[in-house]
């Protein structure tokens, strides 16, 4: 019977530690995403999808003349702003039959995004006051369903998508590295699997002729964390811009929006993209395969013959300053004969790391490295 050293058996209850220490860590993480995710995807699908939904189906409702019955704007004031909702009820006829609706805008409810509440209730209490009719949106199907104002609003929409990407991109992205399915590396010892260190946030293990990595959701997730609230204010204050200005023709309110909204929105997409994509790479004497997921589900992926193969080689990708301190990430590409580049290895920390790790595959796989 083998008896095992006091170094091995040191050593087995510092990685028993480790693991359970990831466990421990894992669950904290996904309990802190699980809130995001749920008012993200709430946002999307209690709110902006039946809203696209319904102006959707509204473009094809008919105009029918109606007189209002009420219409009044309401104010509810708290100590930093005011929100405004506008209620009314009317009647029309649709085929000589007589309706009555309370449906006044695509969205219920109050807000305070731009002046749309404000300029529709004062315009619904002027035609009360005169006594003069309404045009509704009737449903052709349902002529019992009917809307006054079915513009989509894309201010508040925007505003709403703040929610879905931000909360619902990072608390989707986390659990989605939380609950991952983890392996560990095949082998013993020795074998070629090669140990991961801090700068490859992802496995990287040696196969008969080649190398296999996988690159999981969630990697350095707490920059790209980051980086989405960034996005998430500059797409805040974009869509905050006073609204007001609108009608007045002025330039200048429509670009503050467009370059912090649009920069806003595109940081946002990029970094939810960063945080919820993974991919898996096998190279070796076959040739090339990469897989790239979102979410777990296949978003491309690409088969190279070796012959195609010209070499292998690092390329930086981004870089982040903090404190004034400059950290640069890297990232190996497989360039092909035609010139096109296939990335085989990404956000590795440290140009010494990325060099490393090509040295490494390119001796496992035979494939040029300059």
């Amino acid at each position: 019977m083998t008896k095992r050293s006091p170094s091995t058996h040191a050593q087995g209850a510092r990685d028993a530690a480790a693991r359970g220490s990831r466990r421990a860590g894992g669950w904290l993480l996904g309990l802190f995403a699980l809130p995001f995710a749920a008012v993200g995807v709430g946002m999307l699908l209690l709110s902006v999808l039946p809203t696209l939904y319904d102006w959707a189906r509204m473009q094809w409702w008919q105009p029918v003349p109606a007189t209002l019955e009420a219409a009044r704007l309401e104010t509810s004031r708290s100590s930093k702003s005011s929100s405004y909702t506008v209620k009314a009820t009317y009647r029309y006829q649709v085929a000589g039959r007589e309706y009555r609706g309370e449906r006044v805008a695509i969205s219920g409810g109050g807000d305070n995004v731009g002046d749309f509440q404000e300029a529709l209730g004062v315009r619904l209490e002027q035609a009360l006051r005169d006594g003069a009719p309404v045009q509704v949106w009737v449903s052709p199907s349902d002529p019992a369903d009917a809307v006054i104002d079915r513009s989509l609003r894309p201010g508040l929409l925007a505003l709403k998508m703040v929610f879905v990407v931000v909360f619902g991109g990072v608390g989707v992205g986390l659990l989605v590295y939380v609950l991952r399915p983890t392996r560990a590396p095949q082998g013993r010892a020795g074998s070629g699997a090669q140990s991961l260190t801090a700068g490859v946030p992802g496995r990287v293990e040696r196969t008969p002729g080649g190398v296999a990595m996988y690159f999981p959701a969630g990697r350095w997730w707490g920059l790209k964390l980051a980086l989405a609230l960034v996005g998430a204010v500059f797409l805040t204050v974009g869509a905050l811009v006073p609204w007001e200005q609108e009608s007045s023709g002025e330039v200048g309110p429509w670009l503050f929006r467009m370059l912090f909204g649009g920069v806003g929105g595109v940081v946002l997409l990029a970094s939810f993209y960063a945080l919820a994509n993974s991919l898996r790479v096998q190279l070796d004497h076959t040739g090339l395969r990469t897989e790239r997921r979102l979410l777990g589900l296949m978003l491309r992926w690409h088969q190279v013959p070796p012959h195609d193969i010209a070499r292998l080689r690092v390329v930086e990708s981004y870089t982040v300053e903090s404190n004034g301190n400059r950290q640069a990430y890297f990232r190996i590409v497989a360039e092909l004969r035609g010139g096109r580049q296939l990335t085989i290895a990404q956000d590795l920390k440290g140009r010494a790391q990325a060099d490393k790790l090509l040295a490494s595959i390119g001796g496992w796989t035979g494939y040029a490295t300059r």
